[in-house]
C-alpha cells in the first residue's frame, strides 16, 4: 500500500557542507551538530588505525564480523576523546548540560567500559554506567553514541575486504546495527542500507523487509513524499510494524554523510510514527566485542 505524505525536507552535499548547511536551516539542532563537527574532526586522528580488529574464530558466517571481537584500544585515548566530548556537551545549553560536564570531570567515569557497551547496544550495562557516573543514561548514551563513531569507522575500514558479497541480512554486516537509511542509488535505484555507526553499505533486494526479512508484497508498502515523489519516502512494513527510509542519491554517501542524512530525513521518521510504524527497540545480535588494553594483547 502506497500512501502519499507533504514531505519537503532535502539533504545532500559532503558532511562538512551539508552540516553548515543543517546547522543554519535548523539552529535547534545546533548542539548536537556541534558534537558531530568534533566527531568529524576526531575522525581524522590517524591513531583510530591502530584498532585492528581480532575476529572470533567461531563466528558464524551469517552473523556481523565484530561479533566476539577484541579491538585493541588505549584506555588512556578512549578516556580523554570520551571526557573531551562530555565537556563540550556540558557547554551546550540544555537540562543535562550541568550533569554532562560533572561526568566529564568523575573520577567514577569508565571511559572503555561505555564505549564498549554503546557498541555492543547493551542499554542496560550503559544505564548501570550512567548511574555510576551521575548523570540520565539517555543523555551520557547521545554523546557516547558519538564517541565511538571514529573507533567504528576506523573498525569498518580495516574490515571492509572481508564483508560477505552475498551478505544480505538486515542488519549491518560489520556492527551488527539496523539500517539508518536506505540509499536508493544511481540512475538504476539500486537499493543499499547504510549504517549510521559504522558507515557500512550493503545490498538488500527491493521487496524484502530489513528487520524481520518477510518478503510478502502484501505486507510491504511505502509511505511517499507528494512533493518529491519516489526520491524521499519511507519502505513499511505490516508484518513488523517496522519502517525503514529511503533517500535517492546519485553517488554512495561517506560514512561521515549518513547520520547527517539521517537527520535531515526526520520528517519521513515523524511520518512513519504517526502511522504507528517503528524501529525495532532490540539489537540485531548480541555483539559480544571487547575493548582491550595494546599493552595486553600479544604481539606474536
Amino acid at each position: 500500500m502506497t500512501v502519499r505524505l507533504p514531505i519537503m525536507s532535502r539533504s545532500g552535499g559532503g558532511a562538512r557542507r551539508q552540516l553548515d548547511g543543517l546547522a543554519q536551516a535548523h539552529p535547534e539542532w545546533r548542539s548536537w551538530l556541534n558534537l558531530y563537527a568534533e566527531t568529524l574532526r576526531a575522525s581524522e586522528d590517524p591513531t583510530w588505525a591502530d584498532a585492528v580488529p581480532v575476529l572470533a574464530n567461531d563466528r558464524s558466517p551469517i552473523a556481523p564480523l565484530l561479533l566476539g571481537a577484541r579491538v585493541p584500544l588505549s584506555p588512556r585515548q578512549a578516556d580523554a576523546w570520551v571526557r573531551h566530548l562530555l565537556t563540550i556537551a556540558g557547554r551546550e545549553e540544555g537540562p543535562q548540560s550541568g550533569a554532562l560536564a560533572a561526568a566529564a570531570e568523575s573520577d567514577r567515569l569508565d571511559a572503555v567500559a561505555l564505549l564498549e557497551a554503546t557498541i555492543n547496544q547493551d542499554a542496560p550495562r550503559l544505564a548501570a554506567l550512567a548511574d555510576a557516573a551521575g548523570v540520565d543514561p539517555d543523555a551520557l548514551g547521545a554523546v557516547v553514541q558519538l564517541a565511538a563513531l571514529p573507533l567504528l569507522r576506523a573498525c569498518a575500514r580495516t574490515l571492509a575486504p572481508l564483508v560477505p558479497q552475498a551478505w544480505n541480512g538486515g542488519c549491518c554486516p560489520v556492527c551488527g546495527a539496523w539500517p539508518a537509511v536506505a540509499e536508493s542509488r544511481g540512475l538504476e535505484r539500486s537499493r543499499r542500507l547504510r549504517c549510521g555507526r559504522c558507515g557500512t553499505d550493503w545490498g538488500l533486494v527491493a521487496l524484502r523487509c530489513p528487520f524481520c526479512g518477510t518478503d510478502e508484497h502484501t505486507q510491504l508498502g511505502s509511505l511517499i513524499s507528494e512533493t518529491e515523489g519516489e526520491a524521499r519516502k519511507v519502505e513499511t512494513c505490516e508484518t513488523c510494524r517496522g519502517y525503514v527510509k529511503s533517500v535517492a542519491t546519485l553517488r554512495a554517501w561517506s560514512p561521515e554523510e549518513v547520520p547527517l542524512v539521517d537527520l535531515a530525513s526526520v520528517d519521513l521518521d515523524l511520518a512513519a510514527i504517526d502511522r504507528d510504524f517503528g524501529r525495532p527497540t532490540a539489537s540485531a545480535f548480541d555483539l559480544g566485542l571487547r575493548l582491550t588494553d595494546p599493552a595486553a594483547v600479544p604481539t606474536s
